[in-house]
This record gives structure tokens, C-alpha cells and sequence, in this order.
């Protein structure tokens, strides 16, 4: 199930933060806090929502995901 999140400002439960903007919330850019959502300097955060989820790929630490909530 793909929900796409609306226009707005998000974070997740540590501190990272989305926002999403532009003609059918196509534009997004994010605050990555790697240390406080458990990951490692490696990581790289998607610039694009998944599911309602910020998500981060690593190959050293598999990369995670947390959930986004509307500020």
C-alpha cells in the first residue's frame, strides 16, 4: 500500500525531518539525524517519503526506516 504523504513539514520520533512541497507534493528534502535514528555515518536518507516512512540505505549498516508524523 503506497500512501503519499500531503504537503508539509514531518519528523520522525528522533528528531529527522521532512519536508514536502510543489505541484502534487513532488518536491521533498530532509534533515537526516544519522546518530539519533541508530544509524551510522554511511547512511544516506531518501529525499522522498515511502509508505508514510523516512528511509535510509547503507551498505555498511543495512539502513533503516522510521515513521513521519505531520508537524
Amino acid at each position: 500500500m503506497n500512501i503519499k504523504l500531503q504537503n508539509g513539514h514531518y519528523k520522525t520520533s528522533n528528531g529527522s525531518e521532512m519536508w514536502i512541497s510543489g505541484n502534487s507534493a513532488g518536491i521533498s528534502s530532509v534533515a537526516f539525524d544519522w546518530v539519533e535514528e541508530g544509524g551510522c555515518p554511511e547512511c544516506r536518507a531518501q529525499a522522498y517519503e515511502d509508505d508514510g516512512h523516512m528511509v535510509w540505505d547503507c551498505n555498511y549498516c543495512n539502513g533503516g526506516s522510521a515513521e513521519l508524523v505531520k508537524q
